[in-house]
């Protein structure tokens, strides 16, 4: 390979001019391109190679694989007993080939592969061929979804199960996943002398390394941020540590703050800063700013010293814990918050107590969390005895914690194109580096998962609804939500696929006291993370509580911006008098703590793994 980055020197163009005139030197520098181009590309071709090789090595994991092959099976059941229904379906795939070839001959553009993503690109446009490619490709993938909502005899589950994992065929087939498929990559393939291509093997064979055996591409530029450096900082200090938490608390800007300060309890699941990534969308900052005192709590990744944790010592070393902290420090009822699976808790926290005839929570809020898992979404789509027992398997394989990477996948999994497949084409077939995106580098910076802790939770709170229904047990005794009389702020976001807003809809009706409920626009991050100088999307607020979510919108009014100004009036009214701030704790070492600097990497090392 030559060392000025794959462009011929400058004397093998002035040999071939002396050889054959200016007249010949063109074609023949064309020539010799092509030739060292094919050679590139056959060597490239073996790098391959080695590469499928190893990647060929790594079984797919059982958790993968299990809901698949059920949806599979389903589907090709009910209509092998209607073949009349998949011979109507054969009917309308040559009836979308037509209509794709009459708009073709016609010269009508497409809007719908236009408005793709991974085919707006203006290459896809201009050649013919390509423009047929997509074209035929995005009437076929229709068609294939169609089948699982068209099936026979099947139930909602089973279709949706079905076209679920549909999608994800068809999104792994599509031609922009491909070299020769895609006019881009072919585009900068030439334009670059091979060296794209180059580019993008080595950072697939970085990505298998990385991902130590399956290949889980980069979506943000790894060494770009760091917590406490330029995400997380949001000045604090950690006043307590548990051996599950780290206690943050943030340090006053205002002269005076509320008496009852908030406590957030963020998912396990990913690490807390979501809720502080930069100054100019951190939550706890601008809550800070309006007032506040605010405490965060920092989860400690699973690893050999936590794996046995179930609910009930996330509970007594999370919950409780920080409440005990926090009231101590306060004398005063807490404002308690939880965001996702960390609402949860928050409710189980809030229902304990309220059993108990304590009244240290002044209120209680739920941020796009559910507590009625009857209709859970896509992730319930996973969620089935075949399934969980696949995810026992892993948990015991890897020394009885859930791995963050399986985690990961299974999340991305949601939201294929976005998350998996533009990164496959932008990596490795056009050999871009990864950019530097906040939201990503977290959604990236994954943790471990307690293996008693998450086995609970997928059979007891969505397989078998035991929250909502009464029958989940931590600390030895049944859940009841109803039981808690504090005032309850319910909000969830319109496109949520991590929390859809019907299921979040059904907890109104499981509290007893005051229920205020808002609908955000935007999805499970940007439906919370929606800072009010940004200006964008909306929300809806209505003074009635009807039996279903589809009711209640249809009388939601709604309002512009964010939803954050609405819940910050509504915390003012349930937190006292305006007091002086908290004086800093002795000795306490400065947020974010340590326990968020911690990534599988670590912990694996940590671990001899």
């Amino acid at each position: 390979m030559p060392k000025n980055g794959g462009h011929p020197p400058e004397d093998t163009l002035h040999d071939a001019e002396k050889a054959t005139g200016p007249e010949q030197a063109g074609a023949n520098f064309s020539e010799i391109s092509f030739q060292r181009l094919g050679q590139k590309i056959s060597d490239l071709s073996r790098e391959l190679s080695d590469i499928t090789k190893l990647a060929g090595t790594a079984a797919p994991r059982k958790l993968e694989l299990e809901a698949a092959n059920s949806a599979f099976k389903s589907l090709a059941e009910a209509y092998s007993k209607q073949p009349e229904a998949f011979n109507s379906a054969q009917l309308d795939l040559f009836g979308r080939h037509t209509e794709t070839l009459q708009e073709m001959s016609a010269g009508f553009p497409s809007t719908t592969a236009d408005a793709d993503p991974r085919f707006s690109d203006e290459a896809w446009r201009e050649n013919p061929f390509f423009d047929f490619v997509r074209r035929i490709y995005l009437a076929q993938s229709s068609w294939a979804e169609n089948l699982a909502w068209n099936a026979p005899g099947l139930s909602e589950t089973e279709r949706r199960r079905a076209a679920f994992f549909i999608k994800q065929a068809t999104a792994a087939m599509a031609p922009s996943n491909l070299l020769m498929g895609n006019p881009r990559a072919l585009k900068a393939l030439f334009e670059t002398d091979g060296q794209s291509i180059q580019r993008g093997l080595a950072q697939l064979q970085d990505d298998f390394n990385t991902g130590r055996g399956r290949i889980s591409p980069t979506q943000s530029d790894a060494d770009a941020f760091e917590p406490g450096r330029n995400i997380a900082v949001t000045p604090g200090e950690v006043v307590l540590k548990t051996p599950l938490i780290e206690l943050l608390r943030y340090h006053p800007v205002m002269q005076t703050v509320r008496e009852s300060p908030i406590l957030i309890f963020p998912p396990w699941i990913n690490k807390y800063y979501v809720l502080d990534l930069t100054p100019a969308n951190s939550l706890v900052a601008w809550l800070r700013d309006q007032g506040f005192t605010v405490y965060m709590v920092s989860w400690r990744s699973a690893d050999d010293e936590t794996k046995d944790f179930g609910w009930d010592e996330y509970l007594k070393l999370g919950g409780r814990a920080a409440l005990d902290w926090v009231h101590s420090e306060h004398e005063t009822p807490v404002n308690v918050a939880g965001y996702c699976i960390g609402g949860a808790l928050a409710s189980i926290l809030a229902a304990r107590l309220a059993d108990a005839r304590d009244s240290r929570i002044a209120s209680l809020t739920l941020l796009a969390a559910q507590t009625d898992f009857s209709n859970p979404g896509d992730l319930g789509l996973f969620i089935d005895e075949n399934s969980i027992g696949g995810i026992e398997q892993l948990i015991g394989e890897s020394g009885g914690v859930m791995p963050g990477e399986a985690m990961r996948d299974a999340f991305n999994l949601l939201r294929p194109e976005d998350l998996i497949w533009r990164y496959v084409e932008d990596r490795y077939l056009l050999g871009n580096e990864a950019k530097a995106f906040d939201l990503l580098y977290w959604n990236s910076d994954q943790t471990n998962l307690p293996g008693p802790l998450h086995i609970a939770s997928l059979r007891r709170l969505y397989l078998a609804n035991a929250l909502a229904k009464g029958s989940f047990i931590v600390e030895g005794k049944p859940i009841d939500l109803r039981a808690i009389k504090a005032p309850v702020f319910i909000h969830a976001a319109r496109k949520d696929h991590i929390s859809p807003f019907a299921s979040v809809y059904k907890g109104v009706k499981l509290f007893t006291g005051d229920v205020t409920f808002v609908l955000a626009d935007s999805g499970h991050i940007a439906g919370v993370v929606n800072p009010p100088a940004a200006n964008k999307y909306r929300y809806w607020l209505s003074d009635i509580l009807p039996p279903g979510s589809d009711g209640w919108f249809a009388y939601a009014k709604e309002h512009s911006g964010s939803w954050w100004p609405l819940w910050s009036e509504w915390l003012t009214a349930k937190s006292g008098e305006e007091i002086p701030p908290p004086s800093p704790a002795i000795g306490a070492k400065p947020a974010p703590g340590s326990y968020v600097l911690e990534t599988l990497a670590t912990i694996r090392d940590k671990r001899g793994a």
